[in-house]
């Protein structure tokens, strides 16, 4: 593509722009993606910058994959030698690589909520409390203490700070109670303690994937001059949205004046609740010495209309905006005049539901297309009545929400007999368990058992006992069950037994049946998944890993919400306006714009105290909220309904918010009640319900299918589905992902070692066997072994495979031109996207190898060339590697480094050719339905073979 091509003054000025620091003032609808990359792709097609000396920085996944995408088009294969990372994953890459030099050890592993808070629980013995009582140190209390401390980690206050501030209280001043000063001791002596804790576990969480590195080039500034020295050139998109320690892990290895590219836009600053701190971006221009703000106005989204009513709403957070104090022009201008911003009031919410669903409808009637259509509000629960209404008349919508698992009838049943188990269940719960799925008892049989423990003064299972030992045949089955069960509990963790009551019982194979005809159990599997991986969390960190321990530390069902969307993608889009941000519709409707809706939202939790927030939060509120609204506004192309109700659904009178009228320019007109509607647009409102408007949409799709048609999977998921499409049916369609088993723990960490020496290798850097050693430990993780001395043995084999491994390549002194290389392969005429990674590429004399790593226990060389020769990834990797380069690899390898097999391969024109057709028919299978277990069989085992660590036999020799 032309790099230049299409872009306008201020965005060629912009991607043009040489040496030294740029701040990019990016208003909505802009073009700041494109900008960013564009840069990229000139410095790159300049000779300016090699991909690897240029780091792009963004805040999500999806902004990241969008931005390696665009990239991909711009300069092709390359783009995958760029790193596009979002903070997260490059402090993860840092702490990796940092975090021995001062000490710090991350073998534990990333942290989530839950192992927070179960990590605080196994240690909360060490600290005495002087405010809150020992009561307090249950599970629900210390979740609210992770709360309060990630806040106070998003605010920049490590817990030393902290402390240092508590000790400085005193309640002489009068300022302060005597109470509240003891309450700030207890908070500051339970951040230590984590903070303790973690160092002496290895264990990090995802704050310390960038103030460990922060700490670490600090201490250390050598390690700071390397980054300087790796990466000439960093650029950050949404730099408003950056926090605390993100701010400042730039400025430690980014130079004065160096060369960073900051793209931004102070007034879409909408998410301090995380963290990010606004301070960041006012500051930039200052810090770095920019000589010139580039500023973008050029809106290629919204018409005028709705441009000059959001820019009326958000000079009033003038003179504390980058336009005032830079002294810029950020006015935005449309390429297109027809747009409007309106305003309807309504007398209370009911009318105001009323009248936006009325006038969708209408829309709809009118041609429009639903997903073009966005209706807006400050909260969830708003949504959720308007998604109710939608789906009374038939209007097609979608709305994201979080829901309890347990409200989910199979995944509760499971609880109540994992309780049952754990001999702590209540009559109620053992009802639920023999009339449900796991027992399946017809209502008369229990009914019998009820009416005798209730007459004999004896618990159910006691008289099902009793039955049994009288003959009765069903209570003889399932005291048989309840035996095994409970041996099952005794030997296994707690992930483990609730694994097999559902795969080793039949459960899941009726599961997976009705699957068929409901997306309900598809959900039920995700939600089952979920519960697995919150127990392996809980093993992880726990004293006693079964499910006693378990049941013990959780007396009631953990709180855990799996995201649910509800409706059709391609319906009216129900959001939140924080979600909305970098989307755009057609239509937007702004709902619920009441002063109390629009206002300060108070905290449900414990606040850090106001003397050590930052500069950013120094703001009034209503900045905030003046930007919130801004967001909101400027995600319209055509049209903006504002609309709010006079009076609460109780009667009493509300205020309008103030920045409706801020935005309008004006007051908007009276409220309209539903009173005062004209007669013959309710009749008419009154018919259309008999009539309701119907919208047909296409068939369900596949989860990792386009809307164009294109099937999109990883290189090893559709190798699962040659080897078996119904396991590939399982974990791909159905998302039932298998616990976490020792072998991939195990392949994990050797090839994150393995990738660690090869990009050292890279950087031209000295890498030493105990440098690797640390990062393999750093990567280990014992979860999945059945025992600590299985482990113990897991790891002692992986640093011997290790050091068998540098030996042999400092003797070969192999040219390694890249590791772990992104990959893309399109298929157009099957419509099908090939995403993957190549182990390592090197430079041969016969030309490029491509080496695939294994840690299975092959040992047979004759045997492993064969392989490789058949090998599917490796077939695949070459094809991609030649449709990027233009190139076709010399060699394909598989390299197996536990027992040291080598077997490589030249693979022909005609082997490719025959490769490219298969794939195709794999993909065509897929869009069948075709997922028949391979081999066909009454029970299927894969799922078993794969949670156990066992190898499958190949089902099919691919020649």
């Amino acid at each position: 593509m032309d790099i230049l091509g299409g872009l306008n003054d201020e965005q060629r000025a912009a991607v043009e722009h040489t040496e030294g620091a740029l701040l990019v003032v990016a208003g909505a609808g802009t073009g700041k993606t494109g900008v960013i990359t564009r840069r990229i792709a000139r410095l790159i097609e300049q000779g300016q910058a090699k991909p690897g000396e240029v780091l792009a920085l963004t805040f999500t996944e999806k902004a990241a994959r969008e931005m390696a995408d665009r990239l991909y088009d711009l300069v092709g294969w390359q783009s995958f030698q760029v790193p596009v990372l979002t903070f997260n994953a490059f402090g993860a890459e840092l702490l990796g690589r940092f975090a021995s030099h001062i000490g710090r050890s991350t073998r534990g592993g990333l942290l989530n909520t839950t192992q927070k808070t179960l990590l605080l629980q196994q240690h909360i013995e060490r600290v005495v409390l002087e405010y809150y009582p020992l009561k307090s140190h249950n599970y629900d209390f210390l979740e609210q203490i992770v709360r309060y401390i990630e806040r106070l980690q998003n605010g920049g206050i490590g817990a030393g700070r902290y402390a240092d501030f508590v000790a400085g209280l005193k309640a002489e001043d009068g300022e302060q109670h005597e109470y509240d000063i003891l309450e700030q001791r207890d908070l500051a002596a339970l951040f230590t303690l984590y903070e303790s804790v973690k160092a002496e576990t290895g264990t990090y969480d995802y704050n310390d994937q960038l103030a460990i590195p922060l700490g670490a080039m600090r201490e250390r500034p050598n390690l700071a001059e390397r980054l300087t020295k790796q990466y000439r050139y960093v650029l950050v998109d949404e730099y408003q949205d950056t926090s605390p320690v993100q701010d400042q892990l730039l400025r430690t290895f980014v130079p004065v004046g160096g060369n960073i590219f900051a793209v931004g836009d102070d007034d879409q600053a909408i998410y301090g609740f995380r963290g990010a701190d606004i301070a960041n971006i006012m500051d930039f221009a200052a810090h770095f010495k920019v000589d010139e703000p580039a500023v973008l106005v050029k809106n290629y989204r919204s018409g005028q209309p709705i441009l000059d009513a959001a820019y009326r709403l958000i000079g009033n957070n003038d003179p504390n905006r980058l336009e005032a104090m830079l002294h810029l022009n950020k006015r935005l201008t449309a390429q297109d005049q027809d747009a409007k911003v309106t305003f309807v009031g309504y007398r209370t919410p009911a009318d105001e539901q009323s009248g936006v669903v009325d006038d969708v409808m209408k829309s709809l009637s009118g041609g429009a297309v639903p997903a073009s259509i966005a209706i807006l509000a400050r909260s969830n629960a708003v949504l959720r009545s308007y998604a109710k209404s939608l789906r009374a008349h038939d209007v097609p919508f979608t709305l994201s929400t979080e829901v309890n698992i347990f409200e989910q009838r199979e995944i509760i049943n499971l609880w109540y007999l994992l309780e049952w188990l754990g001999h702590r269940a209540k009559p109620e719960a053992i009802a639920h368990v023999v009339l449900g799925p796991f027992v399946g008892w017809k209502t008369a049989a229990y009914r019998t058992i009820v009416e005798r423990s209730q007459s004999e003064l004896a618990g159910p299972e006691e008289i099902i006992r009793v039955a049994a030992e009288d003959g009765d045949s069903q209570a003889q089955e399932l005291t048989k069950k309840l035996d095994i069960w409970r041996a099952w509990a005794a030997e296994l963790n707690v992930s483990q037994l609730a694994y097999r009551l559902v795969f080793e019982t039949g459960l899941s194979e009726r599961l997976v049946v009705a699957a068929e005809g409901s997306d309900r159990i598809i959900r039920v599997f995700e939600d089952l998944h979920m519960l697995l991986a919150q127990m392996q969390d809980y093993e992880t960190v726990a004293l006693d890993p079964t499910l006693a321990g378990y049941l013990a530390t959780f007396p009631k069902p953990p709180q855990l919400e799996a995201p649910e969307a509800l409706g059709e993608a391609e319906g009216v889009q129900l959001l939140t306006v924080h979600a909305s941000k970098g989307l755009e519709f057609d239509t937007v409707y702004v709902v619920g714009c009441t002063a109390r809706a629009w206002a300060e939202r108070s905290s449900s939790g414990l606040e850090p105290p106001t003397e050590l927030m930052t500069a950013g939060t120094e703001l009034p509120p209503e900045h905030e909220q003046r930007r919130l609204m801004y967001v909101a506004v400027t995600r319209a192309k055509r049209s903006v309904i504002i609309s709010a109700a006079s009076e609460t659904a109780g009667g009493q009178r509300q205020a309008l918010s103030p920045l409706v009228t801020e935005l309008l320019g004006e007051m908007p007109p009276a409220a309209r009640g539903a009173g005062e509607t004209k007669s013959i647009d309710r009749a008419m409102q009154r018919l259309q319900r008999f009539y309701p408007l119907k919208h047909e949409l296409p068939d369900r799709r596949l989860p990792f299918e386009t809307i164009e048609g294109w099937i999109e999977l990883g290189v090893g998921a559709l190798d699962a589905y040659r080897r078996c499409p119904h396991e590939f049916y399982l974990q791909y369609v159905l998302g039932i992902v298998q616990p976490f088993g020792p072998q991939l723990a195990f392949g994990t960490a050797i090839h994150g070692a393995i990738q660690a020496y090869y990009e050292a290798k890279i950087r031209d850097e000295q890498i030493g066997l105990a440098e690797l050693d640390v990062r393999l430990d750093e990567l280990w993780s014992d979860r999945g072994y059945e025992s600590r001395a299985q482990a113990v043995a897991a790891w002692d084999k992986a640093h011997e495979t290790l050091q068998r491994f540098v030996q042999r390549e400092e003797r070969e002194a192999r040219h390694v031109l890249g590791s772990e290389l992104k990959i893309t392969l399109e298929l157009p005429d099957y419509k099908l996207r090939l995403r993957g990674r190549i182990d390592a590429y090197f430079e041969t004399p016969d030309g490029i190898e491509i080496r695939d790593f294994k840690t299975g226990s092959k040992r047979d060389a004759e045997k492993v060339a064969v392989d490789a020769k058949e090998n599917f990834q490796l077939r695949t990797y070459a094809m991609a590697y030649k449709e990027m380069t233009g190139q076709s690899p010399a060699l394909v390898t598989l390299d197996y480094v536990v027992t040291g097999a080598e077997g490589s391969a030249q693979l022909t024109a005609r082997i490719m050719a025959n490769h490219r057709d298969k794939l195709g028919a794999l993909a065509e299978r897929i869009r069948a339905r075709d997922f028949a277990p391979a081999p066909v069989s009454e029970f299927h085992q894969c799922p078993a073979f794969t949670y156990y660590g066992e190898e499958p036999e190949e089902q099919e020799q691919y020649a």
